[in-house]
Parts: C-alpha cells; sequence; structure tokens
C-alpha cells in the first residue's frame, strides 16, 4: 500500500522526537522544553507553508472554520502530550521503556477513540493487535531491569 512508506517515516520521526525529548529532558523545565519544540515546528511548518504558497499559489489551501477548529484542538493535545513527554523522560525513565508505553498508548487510545467517537470498525484481527499490544504496554511497563534514574 502506497501509505506504509511515509507511515513508517512518520513513526521513525516520532521515534526521534522521544528520543530527542529524553537527551533534553534532564537539562531544561517540561514546559520549556516543550514550547521551545513547538515554536521549532511552527517555524517549520510555517515555512513549509510559505513555500507551497509561492509554488502553488494560495488557492490551494482549502480549508474551513472546522479544520481550523480541529486543528486548535489537536494543537493543544500535542502540546499537552510534548511536555508530558518531557516530564515522564525527566523522571528518569528509559527512552527504551517510555517510548513504547507512549506511542503503544496513543495507538490504544487512538483504536479506542476511533471505535467510540469516529464509529470506525475494526475486525477480530485488528482487536487482537490490539490486545498484544496492550500486553507488550504492561510487559514494556512491568520491566524490572528498568528503574528511574538509569539510561542518561
Amino acid at each position: 500500500a502506497v501509505w506504509i512508506t511515509p507511515a513508517l517515516l512518520c513513526a521513525l520521526a516520532y521515534a526521534l522526537y522521544n528520543i530527542f525529548i529524553k537527551k533534553g529532558s534532564n537539562s531544561i523545565h517540561p514546559v520549556l522544553g516543550g514550547v521551545i519544540l513547538q515554536i521549532v515546528a511552527a517555524l517549520l511548518g510555517s515555512l513549509l507553508l510559505i513555500m507551497i504558497v509561492f509554488r502553488d499559489g494560495s488557492d490551494t489551501l482549502q480549508f474551513d472554520q472546522t479544520g481550523i477548529n480541529w486543528s486548535i484542538a489537536a494543537g493543544v493535545a500535542v502540546g499537552a502530550a510534548e511536555m508530558l513527554s518531557f516530564f515522564v523522560m525527566g523522571m528518569g525513565v528509559q527512552a527504551m521503556q517510555a517510548v513504547p508505553i507512549i506511542i503503544g498508548g496513543s495507538v490504544m487510545f487512538g483504536t479506542i477513540l476511533g471505535a467510540i467517537w469516529l464509529h470506525e470498525i475494526l475486525t477480530y484481527q485488528g482487536w487482537l493487535g490490539v490486545v498484544l499490544l496492550v500486553i507488550g504496554i504492561v510487559m514494556v511497563a512491568t520491566d524490572p531491569g528498568s528503574g528511574l534514574g538509569e539510561g542518561h
């Protein structure tokens, strides 16, 4: 499927994002780290938007109030996620433990919310995958070899 390669690149970007947060979390306040991260992301996105407008014209940027409202809501959610990521990583949790729980938990919550809120449907195979993911999250979260204060 055409979407798998960009989806895997997105997953790699999320992994790098979490590793970079882990690397900086002991050296910056979680809110300041989150704000800096958001400023850099906004600057990068603004640069890309300017390039699109110059190349294709502003008429290519379709939007309506609903799209703007959901973008604002997503911004609030991602801002909270970024600051919470800095907070968790700053507690000394290993990246190889925190990242699977954060990302796997996101998949779990996203699947449940997709079913309840968006009325999307998975087959038994898909739900089995979610159950296996939850089992994996529990196994990673309870791994006795990964204690606080290690892995900096």
